[in-house]
């Protein structure tokens, strides 16, 4: 089982640094492995950058949607998902801008998805903090797309600003943010 990690680990960084460009030979390399034992564990290319995508999916859409209730915690914990080390962000930006065309119709249409439950949590909360007075009543809508708006705007930021630090500043960008809102 360790093999079959280190094989998809490798696979999520090489995709990130060069989209589908990637080799096979090249995972086997970086794992210390040879080719052919890939195969063991993943019958095609397509079958491992399936099987990383997925998990990865997985992976953001869970920790977003089931272990948090407030816009703090999520923007937090959003911005910290990508704060960790394993090139996530360069991931992410890759599959969301040059899908692999082979998964349009299974994990892009999922993401899709996931991303529209995540937006209507998202709005849910906003509608909530509006009836109990910590956000001031505005179209909810608009609230969470200014929200993600925020966030990917940070993202980007921080591939566009690799010296600085942006993390010092997310509780000063949030609490901006929040006085925004409310």
């Amino acid at each position: 089982m360790e093999t079959k990690k280190k094989i998809m680990d490798s696979a999520f960084r090489l995709f990130a640094e060069k989209g589908t460009e990637f080799s096979l030979t090249e995972v086997a390399n970086e794992v210390g492995i040879q080719k052919p034992s890939i195969y063991a564990h993943f019958a095609s290319k397509d079958v491992l950058l399936f099987a990383v995508i997925d998990r990865e999916i997985e992976s953001y859409f869970f920790e977003i949607n089931e272990r948090s209730r407030d816009l703090k915690s999520i923007f937090f914990m959003i911005l910290d998902y990508y704060n960790q080390p394993g090139s996530r962000l360069y991931f992410w930006k890759r599959l969301l801008l040059f899908p692999p065309k082979v998964f349009e119709k299974t994990l892009v249409k999922k993401i899709e998805t996931l991303s529209k439950e995540r937006f209507e949590i998202i709005e849910e909360i906003i509608r909530i903090n509006m009836d109990d007075g910590s956000i001031r009543c505005q179209n909810p809508e608009i609230v969470a797309f200014s929200f993600l708006a925020l966030i990917h705007g940070l993202l980007s930021t921080s591939i566009i600003y690799q010296s600085e630090d942006l993390s010092l500043h997310f509780e000063d960008i949030w609490q901006n943010f929040w006085k925004g809102i409310n």
